[in-house]
């Protein structure tokens, strides 16, 4: 008679949505007590679901200790894909409900930047005109931190503007929506403004907007200038908001690199002025991004469908990279 014990290696674990979601409560809050709270169970049976989920998997997914569990390799291997799984139940749920003709549903998009001036709002208020009982919840930010997102299954799709070079996740799949490009933003009645002549030691001696979060790229734009035989700024202001950015910008002698779709509100009314420098790495491609093995449910379907109308009556053609 075979070894009981061979057979059980060959036996694929449940992955209980349950226990799953008891785990990543631990491994987000890393605590018990507190992962029980938010799950509204006690702590023991918190507890006893993540034991029961490790003799399943047959591996040790925290480290108990005084400081409270600390996640193994195994753990956070099992959260990418528990995130996804959970998320692709609650689709699943999503897409049933829409089946049925339910007039509800739920719909999670990410934006980057380059989106939220006016692509975004115009694309949420024309779905919604048209859908007003589906919930819309919208995450923006940099395009890295949105993938992140999608890969673990918290927003459907993202539609963003990397920076150049950027390489996309193979288990994501993205579609090019429109080129844009980088260009410096100043005050509309900035010293500099509308000046014929302005030259890189110009720009060397202003006050930049910067990111920390994006210390490659302004790597990059330093070496424009020491290329140029230029000091790089030594003035910077250090901030990872796109709001504080263009606030600065507005209210004082700031200028910063930024993407033309990012500011184009400012730009058509007036109050920025912005300037294109071909000498600093500029050109960028927007995309809607998906996961390859996720089918997109039709409330986010319908989204997609909306965004791609209002991109193309808003960026008509594709400007050349």
């Amino acid at each position: 008679m075979g070894d009981s014990r061979l057979r059980t290696r060959f036996i694929k674990p449940s992955m209980d949505p349950k226990k799953l979601q008891h785990f990543l409560a631990v491994y987000d809050l890393r605590h018990f007590g507190r992962a029980a709270t938010g799950n509204g169970v006690t702590q023991q049976a918190i507890s006893k679901s993540v034991k029961k989920l490790e003799e399943q998997l047959g591996v040790e997914l925290f480290e108990r200790g005084p400081y409270g569990p600390a996640p193994t390799i195994f753990a956070h291997s099992l959260a990418r894909r528990a995130k996804v799984i959970l998320s692709e139940a609650r689709l699943a749920a999503a897409e049933l409900s829409a089946l049925r003709g339910a007039e509800e549903g739920y719909v999670r998009a990410g934006f980057g930047w380059s989106f939220v001036s006016r692509i975004a709002p115009q694309t949420v208020l024309r779905y919604r005109r048209r859908r007003p009982n589906i919930k819309v919840s919208l995450s923006t930010g940099a395009s890295d931190k949105l993938f992140d997102r999608l890969l673990n299954g918290e927003v459907e799709f993202v539609a963003s503007c990397p920076l150049p070079d950027f390489t996309v996740d193979p288990l994501l799949e993205a579609e090019t929506l429109f080129g844009d490009v980088d260009v410096i933003v100043m005050r509309h009645d900035h010293p500099l403004a509308h000046r014929p002549d302005v030259t890189l030691a110009d720009l060397s001696e202003q006050t930049w907007a910067t990111s920390g979060t994006l210390g490659e790229r302004w790597r990059k734009i330093c070496a424009t200038f020491l290329a140029a035989g230029v000091e790089p700024p030594v003035n910077t202001i250090d901030m990872d908001s796109v709001g504080i950015a263009k606030a600065m910008i507005a209210q004082s002698d700031c200028i910063a690199l930024l993407s033309t779709e990012l500011v184009i509100n400012e730009t058509m009314a007036g109050q920025f002025h912005t300037l294109r420098r071909t000498e600093f790495p500029s050109a960028r491609t927007a995309m809607l991004v998906t996961r390859r093995s996720s089918a997109l449910q039709p409330a986010a379907q319908a989204l997609v469908h909306d965004l791609l109308e209002v991109t193309n009556a808003l960026r008509p053609g594709t400007p050349e990279l």
